[in-house]
Order: C-alpha cells, then structure tokens, then sequence
C-alpha cells in the first residue's frame, strides 16, 4: 500500500523515498508520493520525471511522455532526464525528437558515457549506424566497461552483416557481466542465424537456468526447436512467451513460422498480422506475412509484402529469395535469377540461391560454377541444421541426377530423406485404414443417399491422382483454354468436409453420417463458392489438388456436373519421383520407399473402388506416358471429355501466364518431354524394396 503518512514528510524526505520506491519496484507507492509531491509543489520536475517513468514502467507510452517532457520543460539540460526521454522516446519509435534531445544530453554532459550510448543507440533505431558507432566509441572511450555499448555494437555489426564480429562484441559483453541478459539473447540470436544450434542451446541453457521466464531466452528456445523441426515444443513455448507478454512481436513472429510449417496457413496469416500490428516497419514482419499469403495462394498480395520489407531493408535476403520464387512460379525466370544472384552478393557463404539457380540454370556441365558452389558445402551438411539440411541434400541431389551421376544423387536424396522421415509423423497403419474406411463407407448404396443433396454447378474440374503422377502439366494443359481458370492445390475440399483435420474422434469418412441434408447442401455450395472467389467469370475453375482422389466418391455425389479428370502414371516413376522430390509441408510418405509403397498400393486399391461403385462417366483417367507419346490426340481426348472445344493454345501451354506451386514448378515451363518415362530405370538396383512391395 502506499505510504499515506507522506504529508508528514518533508519535500526532500518525500522526493527521496519516491525514488526508493521506484527503484524498489513499489511503482503504486511511488506514483501517490509523486503525486502528493506536485499538489503541494506544481512545478516539482523530479515528481513529474518519475511519474513518467513509472507510466512507461506499465507501458502507457503517451503519458510517460507528457510527464516526462513536464520535467524537460521544467529542467531543459538536466543529464538525466534527458537520458531517461531519449530511451522512452524510443520505445514510442519517436526516433527524431530521441535525436534531439539525445544531442542536447551530451551537449550537457561530455563526460557521460551514458548520454553518448542513448544517443547512439536513437541513431541506430534511425539506421544510422556509422554516427552510432563513433558514439559509442566515445561511450567506451570514457568508460571501457559500458556494456550498453558493446552490445549495440554488436547488434550494429549483425545488422551490418558481420556476424563474427558482432559475437565478439556480445561475448565482450559478456565477460564483463554474465548475468547480462539482452547481450546472452542477441548472442543466441546470431548463433540461430548461424545455425551453430549447439552452441546456441548451450547459451539459452544458461540463460534460462537463472530466469526460467526470460521471455527472449524463451523464444530463442522455440527457435532452436523450430530449426530442428521440433514443432510441438516450437509453438508450446511461443504461446507461452506470448502469455509471459501478451502481443509480444518476435513470438508472434515465431507462431507463425510453425504454424505455416505445421501446414495451417490461415492460422499462420493471423499470427504474422499480429505480429505485423505490433511492429509494422520490420522486414521480417512484412516478410512473414507475405510467405503466409504465398501459401494461400495470394501471390500479388505475397509479392505486395516481399516488396515493402525490401524497400525498408534492400539487402533482406529472406525477401529476395521469397520474390524470387514467385518470379519462378509465374514463369519470370530472369526476374527470378536476378534477386538470387543479388541474395549470392550478399551472403556468398548462404546456399539457398544456390538451389534455385540451379532449377532455372537447368545443371548439365559438371563445371557449371552454381553447381561447383553447391557442392563445396558438401564436407559442411552434416553440421547443418536439420532444415537446411534437407534443403541442401535434396538441391544437391537433384544437380548430380541433372549431371547423370545417379549413385552420388541417391545417396543424397536418401540422406536428406531420412532426416526429413526422422523430422514428421506419418503413421502407414493409419492410412491403409483411412482407405478401408472409406470404401467401407462409400458403397452404391451410400453415395446414392447423398445425391439429393447434391449442387449442380459445372465450374469444378477435379484434376487428381498420386502426387508427381502429371497432375500439374494436365491442369496446365486445361487452364490454357480460353474457358477455364487455373486455381492450382486447393485444400478448400478437404477443409469443408473434414479430411484430414477434422475430429479425430470422428475423423473422414465417419463424419460424414452425422451431417444433415443441410449441412451437406450447405458445404457443397461454400465449395462452390471458395471456387467462385478464384474467378467468376470463367466457365469453369480447375481444383488439382491430387489427394482429391480419395474423395472422388464424395464428388460425384454432391457435385455430379463436375469434372473428374485422374491422372495415372507408371507407379515406379511416379514412387521415384516422389521420393526424389522435398514437399513443402506435404506428402509425409514420400520419405521412406517402404511407406510410399503402401501409399501407392493404397491409392491403387481406392482408385479400383471408385471404378467398380461409380458409373463409367463418371471420371475421365488420363494416362501420363500416353500424353507424353501423344500430345496432340491425348490434349483433344482431354478437352472432349471436360466438355471444352478445341483449342489449339492447349498445345502451347509452356508459354501461358500463370502461377504454378507446384514440384513441377520448371518443368511445366517446357513443351511435353519424354525423359522422365521410365526414369526409375536410372535408379533400378536402388529401388528394388519399392519394386516389390508395388509390383512392376
């Protein structure tokens, strides 16, 4: 409680045990000698000063700063209070008017490091880091050991790019006070950055062991979890930062990583908001909810977000590598080189450009400098973090299979496979259930009480099967006609309906019996209409999310007028090309031959069902090695059977404007080749446990 004897105080018996408050953390008791001190005595700058900094103690921004400039107007050089403005102002991101006063406090005090650190540290918010470099110079000139300094410093050079420097500076820091909380975080920070995960665990370790609720040290947890894919404990401690300090920007940042990684980009968009709200000038915010939009498929809003995080940090590579992708998923290659070259610039040391060069380059000369570069990290993966990892196997592998070195790309996909396998879940029982499940379910007798409940629009077209089974390039082929829209994967479908995500304890095709006639009428016409929201003006709109296949049955009850059209490949060439391929945040059987045999057996076994219950028009199968021998006849066989004229742009499909988010992002940017027929042959004596698990 307050101390109410105050008015038997003297002025500077009050004034003094204010301060003790203060300092004690008793900020009610402070605030009501405070005020009890500006009743008596109106123009008492040091009540008003620590009135202030009790406002900004409990976050209320706008009146620390009336208070504070009260005292200022009272006291204009008083050292101390302008310090204490300088470092409120900046919490209030009012860089310019910190600067100022940040001036005028070492004009009133040149022998005072802490007046040039404040300043400095204004100029740094500003971006001016070569002015908050020579005053923090100054700082340390006047005294050696102001942490304050050589932590900025470091954060000055991690900023400028020169990580090593800038743990020099932190572990200077450091060895000065290693109680120093913010110098051990920004540590952790550059280790992450580094993907020195060990030596950043054993850091936050510390940290944490002498404040188990620093909230920074919590985040920087979370992210070493996030970076070896440990996305439970990842989002579990993200939460709880956010709970330790509500609306707190990096956690929120942080969710939403996992989120997106956790393949739940709605929830994922939400959390990059927040995070974006708190903070809306950092790159790494815009950045984040442009990748989230990218995954919901809104590549011009994506590109909005890349662009304005660039505009503030020109050199943010994590925004030139994102653009860059979209360049390549719209077919804007040079566009797409340009930012990654830019990215090699920057960070000659980072191999990520290196992957997508190597896709646009399209590798066929062993002495292709990309493909050298890549390469010479070799001696370096098995340190890296377990997602750059996977990356860097998978792009290395695909530059030996490009070159014909098969047994050198095989053992890096198998590798990089098997870091991912050991990374998610996937449960082959599970599934091979999910699909005795649904034909159980799914008998004549039950897709026929689902008809009455049906919605007969023509928009859809389903193009679906095993995924890399020639999915993407059929739906090229569809959406170059005049008459038909290109949506891509949509999860809109599985969502309604509940595949996948719904209650485990009723989980698809269970759910579907407790739905009335109105719900299915209801979810029918919402899909319809999320295909409505990709284009209202075309005929139809394409749906090419392959794992639409196992609800092919559900289709042709509830939306009989749309097409079907299944893509069938060759299972050998469809398994390796699978296998061979790293997913984004999708496909969890792909990693390991023996799950993605059982995967196949089972789509196979599905796909035999739907034929013997569903009436012969009811789906169009396309086969793929046909396609590719007959373009031309196999195109007009397509068209025909989606009700669609003739036209002649389908054989020219290469050439369309369009979005691909695919695997098959370059590929689909050629003319129909015929090297991937058969190409598991290439890789026979690996593939022999796939062979005879699926039968060839």
């Amino acid at each position: 409680m307050p101390n109410r004897s105050s008015q038997k105080l003297s002025l500077t018996n009050a004034i003094t045990l204010a301060q003790k408050h203060f300092e004690a953390g008793e900020l009610e008791a402070c605030k009501y000698l405070c005020e009890r001190i500006l009743i008596a005595v109106p123009s008492h700058s040091m009540a008003y000063h620590l009135l202030g900094l009790v406002a900004f103690r409990g976050d209320h921004i706008e009146q620390a700063l009336d208070y504070l400039e009260a005292s200022l107007s009272l006291e204009p050089q008083n050292p101390m209070f302008l310090s204490n403005t300088v470092e409120v102002l900046r919490s209030g991101k009012r860089i310019g008017r910190a600067i100022d006063l940040g001036k005028r406090a070492t004009k009133a005090a040149p022998q005072s490091a802490a007046a040039h650190s404040n300043l400095a540290l204004a100029y740094y918010d500003d971006r001016q880091y070569d002015k908050a470099k020579v005053l923090h110079a100054k700082a340390l000139e006047l005294d050696p050991g102001y942490i304050a300094s050589l932590n900025n410093l470091g954060s000055i050079a991690r900023e400028e790019k020169d990580p090593e420097h800038a743990i020099e500076k932190y572990r200077s820091a450091l060895q000065l006070d290693p109680l120093h909380e913010e110098a051990a975080n920004n540590l952790v920070t550059v280790l992450i950055e580094l993907d020195r995960l060990e030596a950043a665990q054993s850091e936050v370790s510390r940290i944490l062991s002498r404040n188990s609720s620093n909230v920074d040290a919590i985040c920087n947890q979370a992210r070493i979890h996030l970076a070896y894919l440990e996305l439970d404990n990842a989002e579990a401690l993200f939460r709880k930062a956010m709970s330790l300090r509500p609306g707190l920007g990096s956690a929120c940042l942080g969710l939403s990583q996992v989120l997106l990684e956790k393949n739940l980009p709605e929830l994922a968009l939400a959390a990059a908001e927040e995070a974006l709200k708190n903070d809306p000038e950092n790159p790494a915010n815009l950045h984040q909810t442009g990748v989230c939009h990218s995954a919901l498929s809104n590549s011009e809003l994506a590109r909005e977000f890349y662009v304005r995080a660039l505009e503030i940090e020109p050199a943010f590579k994590a925004s030139l590598i994102g653009r860059a992708h979209l360049h390549m998923e719209l077919g804007e290659m040079n566009q797409a080189r340009a930012d990654l070259e830019r990215v090699r610039q920057l960070d000659p040391a980072d191999f990520s450009p290196l992957i997508g060069l190597s896709r646009i380059n399209k590798i066929r000369d062993a002495e292709d400098p990309v493909f050298k570069a890549l390469e010479r990290q070799l001696s370096n993966a098995a340190s890296m973090s377990p997602t750059n990892q996977i990356a860097y196997r998978f792009g290395l592998a695909d530059c030996y299979d490009a070159l014909g070195r098969c047994d050198e790309a095989w053992e890096q996909y198998t590798k990089g496979a098997a870091l991912k396998r050991s990374k998610i879940h996937y449960d082959s029982e599970a599934r091979d259930r999910q699909i005795d499940e649904i034909i159980a379910r799914f008998t004549p007798e039950f897709i026929e009480t689902l008809r009455p409940y049906a919605n007969h629009s023509a928009k859809p077209i389903f193009v679906l099967g095993m995924p890399r089974s020639g999915t993407t390039l059929t739906e090229t082929i569809l959406a170059s006609h005049p008459s038909v829209f290109g949506a891509g994967e949509l999860g809109d479908l599985q969502r309604i309906f509940g595949f996948d995500r719904g209650d485990v304890r009723q989980p698809f095709p269970q759910n579907l019996s407790g739905l009335a006639g109105e719900d299915l009428v209801s979810r029918a016409c919402h899909y319809v209409a999320c295909l409505e929201a990709h284009s209202v003006n075309a005929r139809h709109v394409t749906d090419k999310m392959p794992s639409n296949y196992n609800m092919i049955g559900l289709i042709n009850a509830l939306l009989p007028n749309a097409k079907i059209v299944h893509v069938s490949r060759n299972g050998m060439d469809t398994c390796l090309s699978c296998f061979t391929r790293l997913f984004e945040r999708s496909q969890h059987q792909s990693y390991d031959l023996i799950e993605l045999g059982r995967y196949y057996n089972g789509y196979r076994r599905l796909m035999n069902h739907w034929e013997k219950v569903l009436p012969p028009e009811a789906m169009y199968t396309l086969d793929y090695q046909s396609l590719v021998e007959d373009p031309e006849g196999q195109t007009r066989a397509l068209l025909a059977a989606c009700g669609l004229a003739w036209n002649k742009d389908c054989l020219e499909f290469q050439t369309a404007k369009r979005r691909v988010r695919t695997a098959s992002i370059t590929q689909v940017r050629q003319p129909v080749y015929r090297s991937s027929v058969e190409k598991w042959r290439r890789y026979e004596k690996h593939l022999k446990p796939l062979a005879n698990l699926i039968g060839i």
